[in-house]
């Protein structure tokens, strides 16, 4: 029996390592491909009127879809090069899986920003189909107090028990359209909010974690779910400016 015990253990360390691992290889993509968007709308910026007079997609929906669609799809070579296992990976925008609500123990519609499945951790899971995802989600900063929202999608994860598995890494992109705000004012006001707030349990505030040799506008937190044994889960924090390449 302890030497059951043991190994379950020592393969559920291997697993985590494992996926953590490659977790933060598709976060440094991501990373890169804010950085040829950076470049490639330098010239050519998103303009929030012309979204406004030629789409029904909200601001946010737009970034986020065009992120999706021209850049973390169309430059898989550049991470499939590095990462054979990561040859079939596929992001899509606003996909939606299920969660059971804590209050009323009903299945719900959760829908995710950014979701990401086929990363070759169905073994390390032990799952038979590709229901192994990990979510990115997206909010736009335009005031400091945006911030709010966007630590409000902590506090989701925190309390929806997913029926799928979800990995117990989240990815989080801020767009900050401020000229006036920069990644360091977002993380320290994400802080001041988490350790006010009593729906979310903190086990590692918003630190730096470089993920790309490129930028410096990165962090990591440590929660825990409130629900069942209260696991903990990874938050990757991608604070992406757009104040250069985004216009009225």
């Amino acid at each position: 029996m302890i030497s059951d015990a043991s190994q379950f253990i020592q393969h559920r360390k291997n697993t985590f390592s494992i996926t953590n691992k490659r977790i933060q290889q598709i976060i440094s993509y991501v990373c890169e491909c804010y950085g040829i968007c950076l470049k490639e709308k330098t010239k050519n910026p998103y303009s929030i009127n012309a979204v406004k007079e030629n789409s029904t997609l909200s601001f946010e929906g737009y970034l986020k879809f065009d992120l999706v669609d021209n850049y973390l799809n169309v430059k898989k070579h550049l991470l499939k090069d590095k990462i054979s296992k990561l040859e079939d990976i596929h992001f899509a925008a606003e996909t939606q899986e299920r969660y059971i609500d804590l209050v009323d123990s009903k299945q719900k519609p959760d829908k995710i920003d950014i979701y990401v499945d086929r990363l070759g951790l169905q073994s390390e899971w032990m799952s038979k189909n590709n229901q192994v995802y990990f979510a990115i989600e997206c909010k736009r900063i335009r005031i400091l107090s945006d911030t709010k929202a966007y630590i409000g999608d902590i506090r989701k994860v925190a309390n929806r028990n997913h029926t799928n598995l979800r990995l117990p890494f989240e990815g989080q992109i801020a767009f900050i359209e401020n000229l006036n705000i920069d990644h360091h004012k977002v993380m320290t006001k994400a802080n001041s909010i988490l350790k006010k707030d009593i729906e979310i349990n903190t086990l590692q505030y918003l630190k730096f974690q470089s993920f790309h040799s490129f930028f410096q506008n990165t962090y990591s937190s440590v929660h825990t779910k409130n629900f069942g044994g209260k696991e903990s889960f990874y938050v990757y924090h991608l604070l992406f400016d757009y104040s250069q390449i985004v216009m009225n």
